[in-house]
């Protein structure tokens, strides 16, 4: 049975979503669960889980429902004011590290409140490396007593948490594939072509997810073989990078359903390069259309692949990862690829919607 019709538990259909607390009526009584988010909205797969329990979203420092114009205010004085103005919930859920002071706070003032940290981001794994290690090491003993639970992405982004918040109970939810993506990778027929050799990444041009230090394998990768070499890198904002200048590199920017598609049906590879990484949603779509798929060590992802597809995230590691993926024949690849679709066929919205729900009743 092919990924595409595994994981479909949905009848035949997209589930549908409940509606944006945000276009209620003005006035209307607030849910019992608030959703502490962050940035001008959640992640679009924590959307699903707020969605899947209908949560309340709230940003965590000014209390605005999104859409939330000029995201965060970086400001711990907002954090404090925000959980004394916000109505009173019985669950909390706070989406990242930086939302769950807020929801500290607001549990030291509702201490009848269940909160619940969704451990989805890398800060607790950079966190060495950060002035706050001091503020979260002292707030360790305060986190450990007034959390009822977490509900981890993954079993690294709880190992990087658990020195911060102590032992407290945790449950493991990935994130979901959305559906419209999903339909469009499930149904592409497994490539990993081998010229042009494409090496293909997605996401936030930022310094976290390494294509600064992809961009240089690749390029070190193709003085050692005859096939044409590009590294693909889709998203908003790469252009304006350094790296977006070296040979090999095209960065096409945001690109719609159709073009999206079509890049991951002609990848030879998908990299996700992080240098820290929870469970990264671009990877699993990598795994899910069928192209061999290569992660860091530090990308939670890699509690799903082999050995031989988890590298270090360094230039060296990325650039022996590609070489080891280029040595495999074609037929080779694609035949492991299509066989590893498996591994995410189950994470649909509505699947991983009901693990979250699921995974919120043993605390509520």
């Amino acid at each position: 049975m092919t990924a595409s019709t595994t994981a479909r538990d949905r009848s035949g259909e997209s589930r549908e979503r409940r509606e944006d607390q945000a276009s209620g009526p003005r006035g209307a009584e607030p849910s019992n669960r608030c959703f502490l988010y962050q940035n001008d909205d959640a992640h679009p797969a924590h959307r699903v889980f707020a969605d899947a329990v209908d949560a309340d979203r709230r940003h965590f420092e000014t209390g605005a429902r999104p859409p939330a114009p000029g995201g965060n205010t970086e400001r711990i004085v907002d954090r404090l004011r925000i959980a004394g103005t916000l109505p009173s919930y019985d669950t909390v859920i706070a989406e990242g590290t930086a939302p769950l002071q807020t929801g500290l706070a607001y549990k030291l003032r509702r201490p009848g409140t269940t909160l619940v940290y969704l451990a989805a981001d890398e800060t607790f794994y950079t966190l060495p490396e950060r002035p706050t290690r001091h503020l979260w090491r002292g707030l360790k003993p305060l986190a450990n007593r007034l959390l009822d639970g977490v509900i981890a992405v993954g079993r690294d982004v709880y190992r990087w948490a658990r020195p911060y918040v102590g032992d407290v109970p945790v449950a493991y939810v990935r994130p979901p594939i959305a559906d419209d993506k999903y339909d469009r990778l499930a149904s592409l027929s497994p490539r990993s072509p081998a010229d042009p050799f494409t090496v293909l990444s997605a996401g936030e041009a930022k310094p976290a997810n390494g294509y600064d230090r992809l961009a240089r394998a690749v390029e070190r990768f193709a003085g050692t073989v005859e096939a044409d070499m590009r590294l693909a890198v889709l998203g908003e904002g790469h252009d304006e990078r350094a790296y977006a200048d070296r040979p090999h590199v095209v960065t096409p920017g945001f690109v719609d359903l159709d073009a999206f598609a079509d890049w991951f049906g002609r990848a030879s590879v998908y990299v996700q390069s992080s240098r820290g990484d929870a469970f990264p949603v671009a990877a699993l779509e990598g795994i899910l259309s069928g192209t061999p798929t290569l992660v860091t060590e530090a990308t939670g992802v890699r509690e799903l692949l082999p050995a031989r597809q988890v590298v270090p995230p360094t230039e060296r590691g990325l650039f022996e990862g590609l070489r080891d993926v280029s040595e495999r024949s074609p037929d080779e690849r694609r035949a492991t690829a299509s066989e590893q679709r498996r591994l995410v066929a189950d994470l649909t919205e509505s699947n991983q919607g009901d693990r979250f729900s699921a995974a919120l009743e043993e605390y509520a």
